[in-house]
């Protein structure tokens, strides 16, 4: 090879790795998640500016889970990783950042944020004192559905917001300007849930998971009992006796499922109990794909409104 032709191939190999360079620079941030609520924030934040991706399927129980290889190269592949965090929603997300050796970086709204942890049913104030020890974890057990209190929401996108500003500062403007119209959007829906269920106040609330303490807190429910006060742990027949006990004592007027599980123990409760099964949704993304954070609260509370008004 000729110092000419030697020249003109060490251009054409820099110019090449400039473009690959540059494309690799201009490349959106790859926002992956755990659960649908996550997914919506990070997308109404990112815009146009992240491509985001949910590793949940829609209608899957995150506590039931079982993720495939496919989901250990998302997890490889992303800039920023958003999980819930807490005990037994989506810790399955720890074993692919094992496996797949990212260094992307993580966060987990349940340590980034401030908020005032419950636990099942006893959590709120308002129900009968039921057993919040974690036997698996070997003490007190916080609840992690912080999501459906729509003001730990509104925590959850300022966190999101910074994440996103600390990966990719060229477009801090953007994500700033999104979370503000989030923000507003839900603090509007914050106001709405609480006026729509004013009417509702201490009304007695039965769910079948453990997904609700925040909400009923939050808005004002009083939550008897779950059925199943653990995700995965099956209720003992003594501990159904009490729930049917505390249930007709507590003159509810239905029993709740969710779509991510099977209602079939519901059905059997709601049956024994005389009282109608209702639908909610915890997860999201039941209606549709696209279905948002906002759409979603306002889907629960207008299942409990129908359940439950008077």
């Amino acid at each position: 090879m000729t110092l000419k032709n030697a020249n003109r191939l060490s251009r054409f190999l820099a110019a090449a790795l400039l473009a690959v360079a540059g494309a690799a620079f201009a490349q959106k941030p790859q926002v992956v998640t755990t659960i649908h609520p996550y997914f919506d924030l990070a997308r109404q934040i990112g815009g146009d500016h992240i491509d985001a991706t949910r590793l949940l399927p829609i209608g899957v129980s995150p506590h039931s889970f079982d993720p495939t290889p496919r989901d250990v190269m998302r997890v490889a592949n992303a800039d920023l990783i958003i999980r819930n965090g807490g005990v037994g929603l989506d810790e399955w997300v720890l074993r692919l950042i094992a496996a797949s050796g990212t260094d992307a970086a993580v966060l987990s709204i349940m340590d980034d944020i401030e908020f005032t942890p419950l636990g099942t049913s006893a959590g709120t104030g308002r129900g009968p004192a039921v057993d919040v020890t974690d036997l698996r974890a070997g003490e007190h057990f916080i609840n992690a559905h912080v999501w459906l209190d729509v003001t730990i929401a509104m925590s959850a996108a300022e966190a999101i917001r910074d994440a996103l500003i600390e990966l990719d500062p060229g477009n801090a403007d953007a994500y700033t300007r999104n979370t503000g119209v989030l923000l507003s959007e839900l603090e509007e829906l914050d106001e709405w849930i609480m006026h729509a269920l004013e009417p509702l106040r201490g009304e007695s609330f039965v769910p079948f998971h453990d997904a609700w303490p925040y909400f009923a807190n939050r808005y004002g429910l009083n939550l008897v009992i779950e059925l199943e006060p653990f995700p995965g742990r099956e209720p003992t027949p003594d501990y159904i006796v009490q729930a049917l006990a505390l249930i007709r004592d507590s003159g509810a007027r239905a029993i709740f499922g969710e779509r991510q599980l099977s209602t079939r123990s519901a059905e059997v409760v709601a049956d024994e109990a005389g009282l109608p099964l209702y639908i909610l949704d915890p997860e999201g993304g039941g209606l549709n794909d696209v279905e948002s954070y906002q759409e979603l609260l306002r889907f629960n509370t207008t299942v409990l409104l129908e359940a439950l008004g008077r």
